[in-house]
């Protein structure tokens, strides 16, 4: 959904498959009592009904996400209500604009890994400490979106021989970036 009136006592139905987003930031965002300050999220609402709208999260100044995902999801609603295509921050580390996957992608720092199922081994690539990674969900990317997304020229990467839910490509990639570049305390 691309708009505020999703319920949120149906995120998986009329929302949209909003759960599958909110699954994904908490994986990206939430360490054991904590948040990953160093992590930014962006999430692309590609609709319908409204036109695509990107929400965009960082660890770094959020001060209210948590494991609940309900309660995640009102901040996102809230942040659905900002209907401009400037970006504004409607909650403490969460800032809303309309935005297109082209708009977003220009703004995305290179190197820049796409989660492929048919991709390189994540382990046998080589990664420095600031890198993007994009994914998908369960559906599949039209033909213009993979062209918008060749533009960058992403190296194409795997996690592993299965095909694996959204969040748990994030909590595998936060796993192997932790074993490489983690200082240990």
């Amino acid at each position: 959904m691309t708009t505020a009136e999703f319920p949120l006592n149906d995120l998986a139905g009329a929302a949209g498959r909003m759960d599958l987003l909110l699954n994904a930031a908490n994986a990206a965002l939430l360490v054991s009592h904590d948040l990953r300050r160093d992590v930014e999220v962006t999430l692309l609402l590609l609709g319908p009904p409204d036109p695509p709208r990107a929400i965009r999260i960082l660890g770094e100044r959020i001060e209210r996400w948590g494991p609940d995902i309900r309660g995640n999801a009102a901040l996102i609603r809230r942040a659905l209500e900002h209907g401009s295509r400037l970006e504004r921050e409607t909650s403490p580390g969460i800032f809303a604009s309309k935005r297109s996957l082209e708009e977003v992608l220009a703004g995305v720092p290179e190197p820049l890994v796409e989660l492929l199922e048919d991709g390189h081994d994540i382990r046998q690539a080589s990664l420095p400490p600031d890198v993007a990674f994009l994914l998908s969900d369960s559906v599949d990317l039209t033909s213009e979106e993979r062209e918008i997304i060749s533009r960058k020229n992403p190296l194409a990467c795997r996690v592993g021989p299965r095909s694996l839910h959204t969040d748990h490509v994030i909590a595998i990639i936060h796993n192997e970036l932790d074993r490489r570049y983690a200082s240990v305390t």
